[in-house]
C-alpha cells in the first residue's frame, strides 16, 4: 500500500512538471492518463482474481498502446512522447487502483417518495 502511495505521489508530481513541458507532453500524459484509469477500472471489476500489481500493470499497458500506437503512425518515433504516454497511463491505473480499493458507491431507488439516493463510502 505504501508504495503505491509512493508512485501515485511521484505520478502527480510527473503531471507539475508536465506544466513546464510543451502542450503536447502534456497532451500525451493526460490522456493515456484516462486511458489507464479506465482501464484499470475495467480489469479491476471484471477479473477479481488478478492482484493489485497485475491490475495495474495491464492497465498502464493497455493505457499506453493508444500513445504507442499515435507514435508509430507519426513521422518520427519519440521517445519522450511515449514515456509522458507510459507514465501518465501508470498514474491513471495507480489512482483508479486505490480508488476502487477504497471506496463504494451505492444507488438506492425509493419509489414511494420518487427519490434516488447516492452513497459514497471510504474505507479509510
Amino acid at each position: 500500500m505504501k508504495l503505491k502511495k509512493i508512485l501515485l505521489s511521484i505520478g502527480i508530481l510527473g503531471l507539475l512538471g508536465v506544466n513546464a513541458a510543451d502542450s503536447n507532453s502534456a497532451k500525451h500524459y493526460g490522456f493515456s492518463a484516462i486511458f489507464g484509469f479506465t482501464s484499470e477500472t475495467l480489469i479491476h471489476k471484471n477479473f477479481t482474481s488478478l492482484n493489485d500489481i497485475e491490475r495495474v500493470s495491464y492497465a498502464t499497458l493497455l493505457g499506453s498502446t493508444p500513445g504507442l500506437i499515435k507514435e508509430l503512425t507519426d513521422d518520427k518515433f519519440s521517445n519522450e512522447d511515449m514515456a509522458f504516454n507510459v507514465a501518465g497511463a501508470l498514474t491513471g491505473a495507480l489512482l483508479s487502483n486505490y480508488l476502487n480499493n477504497n471506496t463504494s458507491i451505492f444507488v438506492t431507488h425509493n419509489e414511494e417518495e420518487k427519490a434516488t439516493k447516492v452513497n459514497l463510502a471510504y474505507n479509510f
